[in-house]
């Protein structure tokens, strides 16, 4: 009985841990072997542990946005010009290109920078469908939000209907979830906003600080060698 029990769990397991992009396929990964590694996990996909009030959904290339500097207009530090870890080796270091940002900065960029058009590449196949859910429960009480999900569903080539349920019966699932979460509020919106600040303000001091600590660490060496070489 605990055998047959435990290979139904095994069974089971890689459809709990599955993630639905929005064409309503299988997640793919954001970040790419060459780039920094991203998601929230930092697995390279845009998934994080409490998705339906998650934020990090959206998988974009920040090298092609026109319109600023995604991190200065959105009000975060400047880690969109960093490097960290690689997505193949995160021992070693990369640029950061593809990465998952917050759905609610993503429609702050979208606002400030004027338009859908100064971000170019969305990475579709790689953006959370919790995204495009969480768009369409707040589009009908805010104008940033709706434009935003009008920007998702016009470069993911998404139906323009009220809904895509038709669209994928996993959306459908996803929608009736948010909708008893009763996420269309403005504690919501404005919580995830806070957190992708606050998320991103711990990121630049952690990063400073370890950066600190390298530049400490060369410069006692430097001063190492030259007492060494006083010496000699």
């Amino acid at each position: 009985m605990l055998k047959s029990l435990l290979l139904l769990l095994l069974a089971l397991l890689p459809n709990a841990l599955s993630y639905t992009n929005v064409l309503g396929t299988e997640l793919e990964s954001c970040s790419q072997p060459g780039m920094a590694r991203t998601g929230f996990m930092r697995d390279g996909h845009c998934t994080e542990t409490n998705d339906d009030r998650g934020s990090h959904h959206i998988c974009i290339d920040l090298s092609s946005t026109s319109g600023g500097n995604f991190c200065s207009v959105t009000g975060q530090p400047n880690w969109c010009e960093s490097s960290m870890g690689c997505h193949e080796d995160y021992s070693e270091q990369c640029e950061v290109e593809h990465w998952c940002v917050c759905q609610w900065a993503f429609a702050s960029y979208i606002q400030n920078a004027g338009g859908c058009e100064y971000i170019q590449d969305i990475v579709c196949e790689a953006t959370n469908m919790f995204a495009l859910t969480a768009y369409e429960a707040n589009a009908p009480n805010y104008e940033h939000i709706r434009k935003a999900l009008e920007c998702l569903r016009s470069r993911c080539d998404i139906p323009t209907t009220e809904s895509v349920e038709a669209h994928t019966a996993v959306h459908d699932n996803e929608m009736q979830e948010l909708n008893s979460e009763e996420v269309n509020n403005v504690p919501v919106i404005v919580g995830g906003m806070v957190l992708c600040v606050v998320g991103g303000l711990a990121f630049g001091f952690f990063a400073g600080k370890k950066m600190a600590k390298r530049k400490a660490i060369r410069v006692k060496d430097n001063l190492k060698v030259e007492g060494e070489n006083r010496v000699i």
